[in-house]
């Protein structure tokens, strides 16, 4: 049995499809990309005058520090040291320095990459305490926390300090929305 033209057809598409699949692009077009980004992340804005503070959302490159002891722990893990001994030396480090903001915010940013918010929440609470007005994420992680936990009331309040810290309007409405939204829900 031979091969009909029906199947002669069947299979010049199939090798286009694997032509063209395997010239198409691999990475995002620039355009694509920054809206990627910005939906993983519309609470961090990239303007360094928008007073977000400029972190990356997770325990990946990019990530920084103020603090050179910090710095020197981050750019561990940016070059492909073992993540838990990265963070073990971090943790070390805020244990040696309680008073260490940048450890603790670090420190809060991955235990809620992992999940453990109530690590989270205890540190993301170091650092507002430590310096109330120089980390406005911690209250964005805070406030996303307390809503996850059904304290509204505490989810608001934290989000409400949160926008007289910052100052990107996308920011501000991105957080006002969020605010309507844990409203909505407790209404019911």
């Amino acid at each position: 049995m031979g091969l009909t033209r029906k199947h002669w057809i069947m299979i010049t598409g199939a090798v286009l499809v694997v032509v063209l699949l395997a010239m198409a692009p691999r990475t995002p077009s620039n355009a694509a990309a920054a809206n990627a980004a910005e939906a993983t992340s519309a609470r961090v804005s990239e303007d360094p005058n928008s007073g977000s503070t400029p972190t990356a959302d997770g325990p990946r490159e990019g990530m920084t520090s103020k603090d050179p002891k910090v710095s020197a722990i981050l750019s561990e893990l940016a070059a492909g040291g073992p993540p838990m001994q990265v963070i073990l030396k971090l943790k070390g480090l805020a244990d040696e320095e309680p008073e260490n903001v940048e450890a603790q915010y670090h420190l809060g940013m991955f235990s809620w990459q992992t999940g453990q918010y109530d690590k989270a929440m205890e540190r993301f609470k170091n650092t507002i305490k430590l310096d109330p007005k120089g980390y406005p994420d911690a209250y964005a992680y805070l406030g996303q926390a307390y809503a996850s936990l059904d304290s509204a009331d505490k989810a608001i309040a934290t989000l409400e300090t949160y926008k007289t810290l910052v100052t990107d309007t996308a920011l501000i409405n991105g957080a006002d929305r969020y605010i309507v939204e844990i409203k909505n829900k407790h209404k019911h």
